[in-house]
C-alpha cells in the first residue's frame, strides 16, 4: 500500500512538473516581447527600434507618441523618428490621431514636427486632416504648419495654405487661399 501511494505521488509531482514546464513554455513563447535593437551611427548616438514615450499632467494622459525607430543625435537635443504615431488629447478628453512617415521630436522643448502623408483624425467629430508637413507642440498643444493643409468631414472640404490650430479650445484657421466646399 505503501509502495503504492509512493508511486501515485511520484507520478503526481513528475506530471506537475511537466505541466508547469509546457505552461512556462507556451506563455514565453506567446508573450509580446519589445525588443530593443541599438546601433552605432557617426552623426547619430544610438538606434531605438519600437519607440514609445507618453507625457501626463496632474494624473492625465495627455499623449502618446510611438515610432518604428528612433535614432538620438550626437550634438543636438533631437530624435529622427521613422513610422509615426501620435495620439494627443485635449482637456476634455477628445482623441486626435497624427500618423506621418517620419518626424523630429525636440524633447526640451516638446516640439514635434512631422513630415509624409501627415494625417490627423478625430474620432470624436469625425475631422480629418491632409498635410505635408506638420508642427506640434506638447507643451501648449498647438498645431501649425505652412504649407498646404486639406480639412475634411462627411459635409464639407476645406483647403487653404497655412494652419494654426489650438487643441484644447478646438480651434483650427486655415490662414491664406482658402477654399470650402460645403
Amino acid at each position: 500500500m505503501n509502495r503504492k501511494l509512493r508511486v501515485s505521488l511520484s507520478s503526481f509531482i513528475a506530471l506537475s512538473v511537466a505541466g508547469l514546464a509546457v505552461l512556462v513554455f507556451i506563455h514565453y513563447r506567446t508573450k509580446n516581447i519589445y525588443k530593443i535593437t541599438l546601433t552605432e551611427d557617426k552623426k547619430f548616438g544610438v538606434r531605438i527600434d519600437r519607440v514609445h514615450y507618453s507625457g501626463t499632467k496632474d494624473g492625465r494622459l495627455e499623449w502618446v507618441l510611438d515610432a518604428d525607430s528612433a535614432k538620438r543625435s550626437r550634438d543636438e537635443d533631437l530624435l529622427v523618428l521613422d513610422a509615426v504615431k501620435l495620439t494627443f488629447y485635449s482637456r476634455d478628453g477628445k482623441e486626435y490621431l497624427l500618423t506621418a512617415r517620419e518626424g523630429n521630436y525636440r524633447e526640451s522643448t516638446g516640439e514635434v514636427a512631422v513630415n509624409g502623408n501627415v494625417v490627423v483624425d478625430s474620432a470624436s467629430n469625425g475631422y480629418r486632416l491632409t498635410a505635408e508637413t506638420l508642427n506640434y507642440s506638447l507643451k501648449t498643444k498647438m498645431v501649425t504648419s505652412d504649407v498646404r493643409v486639406r480639412i475634411t468631414s462627411k459635409d464639407m472640404a476645406v483647403d487653404g495654405v497655412g494652419l494654426s490650430g489650438e487643441i484644447d479650445k478646438e480651434k483650427f484657421r486655415l490662414l491664406k487661399d482658402v477654399h470650402a466646399v460645403f
